[in-house]
């Protein structure tokens, strides 16, 4: 109880740290999506604290100060995108009620993550399985083969396991959308699952045998991407756990799985997940053209190019 009394001092009347006080405890805040609310939020949280933005006057906030805060992030930009969008919403819920004297994020930038949902190539996931300590390695697997965001990863239950015309799945509400698919696992999934510890209660846990929160599970793929010299190689790229989902996607577009099969498969729309297979799509195109270049080309690959001096003895 101390620590919460302690915590209740430091917001102060007439502070931003009281606005988002009175954001995250409003009827608005609540109606918001489960995994919106969480990722909202984790940014208000750090925003509220007394070294960021929270003991400054209401009255003075401005679009600088939130400028200087999402340029701290500068070096995560998915983390900086979220939080100007968790100050957009609260900015939005704040003017129209007399509570912030001007917009605070009119003209802020964060371009947000250019690499967050790049695909792992497979190699990159057998290398992570493999590197990667068993209790995070696991949940790679289950990602990469699933499709699943985080957030429906670490909720899947054994009892959540059914058998369809012989094939096994896993039902899944997706908790971003509400959505419930049936997700078949693949001939790699069983043969990885049969040699998992079943015991009652959800199917991926970590270290401890407890269950994992999403930022858990992020954070110690970080941990382990960033501090295993094996790992180098994904480090330089970037890769995320979200970027799975993107590996699913890929895996079955490259083997010419239509677009709606997908979406339903993985439960995704079918725009996103042309998103996901955009540098994929590319890629293949590429190699078509080139492929075509090559039976129209008039010379031949033993052929000496033309701008070879030493044809003329120079």
């Amino acid at each position: 109880m101390a620590p919460e009394r302690r915590s209740r001092r430091k917001i102060i009347g007439g502070t931003f740290a009281d606005i988002i006080r009175q954001f995250t405890a409003s009827a608005k805040f609540a109606d918001l999506a489960p995994m919106t609310r969480t990722m909202y939020g984790h940014w208000l949280k750090i925003a509220q604290l007394p070294e960021s933005l929270g003991l400054i006057p209401t009255e003075d906030m401005r679009p600088a100060l939130v400028q200087a805060f999402l340029d701290s992030l500068a070096d995560r930009p998915a983390a900086q995108k979220s939080a100007q969008t968790a100050l957009r919403s609260l900015e939005k819920w704040a003017l129209v009620r007399d509570l912030l004297p001007r917009p605070i994020t009119l003209g802020t930038e964060a371009p947000g993550s250019t690499g967050g949902h790049v695909p792992w190539d497979d190699e990159e996931v057998a290398l992570a399985e493999l590197v990667a300590q068993p209790h995070i390695s696991r949940v790679i697997t289950m990602a990469a083969n699933t499709g699943q965001r985080g957030s429906d990863l670490v909720k899947m239950r054994w009892t959540d396991i059914e058998e369809i015309e012989g094939r096994p799945g896993i039902n899944v509400t997706q908790q971003k959308t509400g959505r419930k698919i049936w997700v078949p696992f693949t001939k790699a999934l069983q043969i990885f699952i049969s040699y998992w510890e079943r015991r009652p209660g959800f199917i991926l846990l970590k270290r401890d045998g407890t269950p994992w929160t999403r930022q858990q599970v992020s954070d110690q793929w970080l941990w382990e991407r960033n501090t295993k010299l094996a790992l180098a190689p994904l480090r330089a790229r970037g890769l995320v756990i979200h970027g799975l989902r993107a590996t699913a996607v890929v895996r079955l577009r490259r083997l010419n799985v239509s677009i709606p099969l997908i979406s339903d498969m993985v439960g995704l729309s079918p725009p996103m997940v042309t998103r996901y297979c955009r540098f994929s799509e590319q890629q293949k195109n590429a190699l078509a053209a080139v492929h075509i270049l090559d039976r129209t080309s008039p010379g031949t690959v033993n052929e000496r190019p033309r701008n070879d001096k030493s044809e003329n003895g120079s």
